[in-house]
């Protein structure tokens, strides 16, 4: 799933807009490669259809979470969305983020619950940052992908995400493996405010 996405939007003409977007966002090639950022066209199907041509049962293409069960077999989750693979520390990907190119909602969809996703014992980007949090002693906690892609690209290499403005307990234990303190940088808007103010709170129980 991961090499299709992002063959589309890397080299297939069906991916062209979805480049364009990234690159007036100010996201770097470097960044669509270090990160594996792909497209998902438009359609029910494409990704469900290869991955069945490779070998892959309809029943593993659900359970995965890449597609949805149908009365027909399965339809492809993501569609019409720039996809972010999910990687663990380990650097196994482990589910897809996707956010709509387009005017829809919502605006972010996530791989659900699977055997190998938790999204509460997950963070964005900690395969990329977990040397500089070492380094720098400090692990900067953002709400979304792209905010940690435009970090990274400012020089900024200590910043994660937690997928929206829920710090949860699992999330903070896996901070805790790689440094004692954590700043929080969440959009100043009442969510983020008190999703910070949260965040705080549960920190210090934890001891960060």
């Amino acid at each position: 799933a991961q090499e299709f996405f992002h063959y589309i939007l890397t080299k297939h003409p069906l991916g062209k807009n979805a480049l364009e977007y990234l690159k007036q966002r100010g996201i770097s090639e470097k960044s669509i490669e270090d990160f594996g950022i792909g497209y998902a066209p438009n359609s029910w199907e494409s990704l469900s259809r290869i991955l069945l041509k490779r070998g892959f049962s309809i029943s593993e293409i659900v359970t995965s979470g890449v597609a949805v069960s149908s009365k027909s077999g399965a339809y492809d989750r993501f569609r019409a969305r720039i996809t972010f693979p999910l990687i663990d520390s380990t650097g196994k990907i482990r589910g897809f983020a996707g956010r709509i190119l387009y005017l829809g909602e919502p605006k972010y969809i996530n791989t659900p619950q699977t055997a190998i996703f938790d999204k509460s014992n997950y963070l964005f980007g900690l395969n990329l940052a977990k040397s500089e949090i070492r380094n720098q002693k400090e692990a900067v906690l953002v709400e979304g992908e792209m905010d940690v892609i435009a970090s990274h690209q400012a020089g900024f290499k200590n910043v994660v995400a937690c997928k929206g403005t829920a710090l949860t307990e699992g999330q903070i234990e896996i901070i805790k493996k790689y440094t004692e303190n954590l700043s929080l940088c969440f959009d100043t808007d009442l969510a983020g405010d008190s999703a910070s103010r949260r965040s705080i709170e549960m920190a210090e129980k934890k001891g960060l």
